[in-house]
Parts: structure tokens; sequence; C-alpha cells
């Protein structure tokens, strides 16, 4: 039934919905309260309430009639039950019938439900401040009159708080016709660091809320802001939360495309409100938080979020006096809120608008931007043991040019692109051949070795590999292509002889590629990099010297992300003989018994 009616969701929001809040000055709000008595459930007699609610759904209402019937069918549907909940549905002078509508769904719907009317506020934090004031329940999730729960979304979020004591859950967002942050959703999180990942990245209010944390703080929405208001209220309360949570593993919320998102270019008023505001939110974090990585990180979300990321295809395409009001105009901020910890945090792209912005280069700015559009084309620079990015500004002769465009950490995160595709044995010898080098790093002199870490002592092993031509290896990154001409690698490695002249230790050693190219060194484990038809080898009998060559048994199998030799002394002749007894005699009793 659920599926049918979110399928009817999708098609029916297809291009969004604009909304239109009218200027007009506010008037004291007229409330209607339908939760006095309320049609029981299971078809008894009308009960009169008199329990406090887990949960007040806040919904602000503003000509949302196409799509309200949904909204609220969503909160019917919801498998926490009626009896927990209370609805508190805020008009904010809606012309289309909503209100009216309202007030037919709190008559007729077994529920707590109230509804209060108002003169349009030109924005969603007058009603949903009205709304929380009406709100009893220990929680308080705000849902908007034209986006939708998924079925068991409230219950699953006041499972998570209850378990955790938690302050704010996340709500898994799902996107109808415009993009959500997905990667925060990537699993449940039972407390979740508000110093790291991407938490603070997802400002919407779309959250369940512990009501006593926002009362006792006296956290509302800001009145007086065009944009952003929920990005206020959300910080602080992540700022003062105890615990905060995540539901990642279903679908609890729907969030509807409303209209244009609007136009950079547009003379400049688009940018200049969002910086505005976004001043407003870097001077609360401030002053929330100490000097550190927590204020760091929450000021690099708004300096990624409302500055940089604003100048993109539509600042390319736009005319050369535009492009210079819209670089003075970010500016100041850019001066003010890039600190070096913040630059420290920022990807290479970011860093480029983030200078040409403080350095108030329009053109260059341009120029940069393009070349991310194309795909950054040409060829890394490698010098002294670093490797930097060729963008067309800054100059590589310059000093800003090693402190802007250095991307080693980054290559080398990714590096070495690794893997194993021929492994045999011959009798103690193990022979392995593949492919490894050092990304955006020419191979004309690479050194590629295996390293052998015995896992248990940490002694490790390196056994230089044999270089292949492999003129066919060739890899595209954007524009550019990188011929990996001697990246494959060929390795022999005799089990009785690996350890300077003397056979392996026992026990488990991990296997690792080590590639060094360009005065450039990275390293990388081999389990998660084996080609088809290269996995888990059986045992293999190895004869090792000493102690009257003993007889090991050796295994090479991917665990996790390591390649994990295991060598094992074998049993003696006597205790195999033994053990076949005993396994014989256990096998004959349990066959007696049945």
């Amino acid at each position: 039934m659920a599926s049918v009616t979110y399928a009817h969701l999708v098609k029916g929001h297809v291009g969004g919905l604009i909304r239109a809040y009218a200027d007009r000055s506010d008037k004291r709000p007229r409330c209607f309260s339908y939760d006095l008595h309320v049609q029981d459930l299971h078809g008894g007699e009308s009960v009169k309430r008199s329990h406090t609610p887990l949960v007040s759904v806040v919904i602000p209402v503003y000509n949302a009639l196409p799509y309200l019937e949904q909204t609220l069918a969503s909160v019917a549907q919801q498998s926490i039950g009626l009896d927990a909940l209370e609805i508190v549905a805020v008009n904010d002078g809606s012309t289309d019938g909503s209100g009216e509508r309202l007030e037919a769904w709190a008559k007729e719907k077994p529920w707590q439900m109230k509804v209060v009317h108002q003169e349009a506020s030109g924005g969603p934090s007058r009603p949903r401040n009205v709304g929380l004031d009406h709100a009893t329940g220990t929680y308080v999730f705000f849902l908007d009159g034209d986006d939708c729960l998924g079925p068991q979304a409230l219950e699953r979020l006041v499972a998570m708080a209850e378990r955790n004591t938690s302050d704010i859950v996340l709500a898994k967002l799902v996107g109808v016709g415009r993009r959500v942050p997905r990667q925060v959703f990537a699993k449940n999180v039972d407390q979740a660091d508000l110093s790291k990942g991407d938490v603070y990245y997802t400002l919407m209010p779309f959250k369940l809320f512990r009501r006593s944390l926002l009362e006792e703080h006296g956290i509302r929405f800001p009145e007086h802001m065009r944009i952003s208001e929920d990005q206020h209220f959300v910080a602080r309360a992540y700022l003062h939360a105890k615990v905060i949570s995540i539901v990642g593993d279903y679908d609890c919320y729907y969030v509807v495309k409303r209209g244009d998102d609007g136009n950079i270019t547009a003379g400049g008023l688009e940018l200049r409100t969002t910086l505005e505001q976004a001043d407003e939110m870097v001077a609360l974090v401030t002053g929330m938080t100490e000097p550190g990585p927590l204020r760091d990180h929450l000021i690099t979300r708004h300096v990624r979020v409302e500055m940089l990321r604003r100048f993109d295809d539509r600042y390319a395409e736009a005319d050369a006096g535009t492009r210079r009001e819209l670089v003075e105009l970010a500016r100041p901020y850019a001066e003010k809120w890039v600190t070096p910890a913040v630059v420290a945090k920022l990807d290479l792209h970011e860093r480029l608008v983030a200078h040409c912005l403080r350095e108030g280069r329009a053109d260059e700015l341009a120029a940069v931007v393009e070349w991310e559009l194309a795909g950054r084309p040409g060829k890394a620079l490698t010098r002294n043991g670093r490797l930097y990015a060729v963008p067309p500004y800054p100059a590589p002769d310059t000093p800003a040019y090693e402190e802007l465009c250095d991307i080693t950490s980054d290559a080398l995160r990714v590096s070495p692109r690794r893997r194993v595709d021929h492994l045999v044995w011959q009798g103690s010898v193990l022979e392995l051949g593949g492919y490894g080098y050092l990304d955006q790093v020419d191979t004309e002199d690479l050194v590629t070795e295996l390293v052998l870490r015995h896992t248990r002592s940490g002694r490790e092993i390196a056994v230089r590999c044999e270089q292949v031509p492999s003129p066919h290896l060739t890899v595209a990154r954007g524009k550019e292509t990188y011929d990996y001409g001697r990246a494959c690698f060929r390795v022999r490695v005799d089990l009785a002889t690996a350890d300077d002249g003397r056979p392996l230790a026992s026990g488990n050693w991990h296997l690792s590629l080590r590639c060094t190219a360009h005065g450039l060194t990275a390293r990388g484990a081999l389990g998660a990099a084996l080609g088809n038809g290269v996995g888990r080898r059986g045992p293999h009998a190895v004869s090792l010297p000493g102690d009257g060559k003993r007889v090991h048994t050796a295994r090479l199998r991917p665990d996790d992300k390591h390649l994990v030799l295991q060598l094992v002394p074998a049993p003696s002749a006597v205790t195999a003989y033994a053990f076949s007894i005993t396994g014989k005699a256990a096998r004959a009793l349990r066959a007696r018994l049945t």
C-alpha cells in the first residue's frame, strides 16, 4: 500500500513547487484545537486524551493543497501509532483552501491535532516557531506541508533516540526532484561526531529533536532571516546536543523540490543574501565554540557551501563586469573566513577559488573554473619529491603555487594503483605478477617491492620486483592520458631463503606492494587487489631447511584488505597418525550411538 503511495508521490511532484510567501505584517494567530476528543482506533467510543504525546509533528502550511493530502496521509500511516502523536499544523495565510482542509482532517481523523491560522509571514520561520510553541510532545519533528514521511519513520527515529538518549536524530532523506545529502546516511550511527564527517552538512530541520533541549536553550527559528533560517536553528541545536544519532537504514523523509534555485548572476542579489546570512552563521559558530578542530570543521562547511561552490559554470559564463562585481562582493568574506586551518581542509579547486577571491582576481578565477569544468587538463608536475597540479593560475614560478597546487597527499591516498593477476607455487617458491604504479606519476624510474610483514613480531621483509614492460597500460584522467609503460611486475619469493638466507618464520605474513617513483612512495595491501581467477589458494606443502627439513603447510588467502600468507608447521608422522586414529574412533562411536 505504502509503495503505491510513494510512487504516486514521486510522480506528482515532478518539477517541484514554488513557495510564494506574501510580505505582510504578522497578526495574532488564531488556534483551533481538535485534540480534546478522538475516536478510539479499535472502534470504541470517543475518549478524552490526557497523556503527553511522544512526538509532536509540526507542519507549516502555505498553499500546499495539491500535496497536503499526501503529507497528512503519511502521518496517519505512521507505524508508531496515532496514540503516540500530536499534529500541530500552522496555516501561514494560505489562499488555496489549505486551511479549510486542515480543519477537516482535524475533525475527521482519530488523532490529536491542533490547527493554527495566522497571516502570511513571508517565510517558514514564523509558522514553525508557532507550531513549536503549541507542541507538548517529548520529541518534535518538523514536516513541511508538501513533503512526506516513510511509514516507519517516526517509530525508527524514536527507537534510536530512546536507545541512545539522543537529543537529535537525523532522518535519512530521499530527494524527489532535488538533491539531498547521501553519504551521511550510509549507515546507522548511535553517536555521531559533529567535528568530523558530514553531520554538519545536513542543516535542514527534518530531524527528531528532544523538545526539552529546544526549550532549555530557547532555540527558535530566526524570523529576520530570508534564507538559511533552518541552518541557524539546527546549528544551535547541534552545538547544545549531548548525543546526535543517525537513522541511515530506512527512507524516512521525502524532500520535494520547491522551485527555482536562483541564479548567481542576477545582479548578485542571491549571492549577497547568502553571504550575509552565512556570515551570521560563522559568527554563531565562533561564539559557541572554542578555537580548534570543531570550529574549523564547522566554518569550513559554510565556506564551501555558501561561498566557494557558488562560483561554478554560471560564473564562467557571466560577462566580465558581473564577474568583477561578484568577486568584490565575496572578497571581504573570503578574507575573513578562510584561515590557514580552513585552507588545510579544502581540496585543490576550493583552495584556488578561495585564493582568487581573497586576491580579487576575477579573470583568473574564471580560468580556474573553466579548467575544473574541462577535467583539469595538463599532466601533474613532480619536483623535489612532491606532486603538483598545473592549473592556469597561479604560475609554477610563484610562491603561491607550491602552497595551493600541491596534490601529493591526494595522489598518494589512492596509490599505488595495483592488481595481482598471476599467482603460482613452485615448491617453496611463491610467484606473483600484476601491476602497480603511483597515481599521476610517470614510471620511467619506478621501483616496485613486495613487502612481507610478520603479524606477531612486526618484522618486515622487502623483495624487489622485476619491472615488466607494459606498453598497453594507459589511464585517462580528464583530457590527459598517462602511459604507465613500466608498471607491470613479477616477483619470486623463496620461503626457504627469504629472510636473509633463512626460512620464513611460522605464522601469518601480510603481503603488500610498495611503489617508489620520482621521490614519491606509497604502499598498499593486496587482499582487495586480486584479479579474476586469483583468489583463495588451498594448502600447499612447503619443505623448509632445518629441523630435518620439516614440512610446512602454506596457505595464501585474502582477509579483508590484506593478502595473508599463512605458514604452519605440519604435524609429525606420529602425531598425524594419532589424530587419524582418534578421528576414526570418534566417527565409529558416533555411528554406534546413532
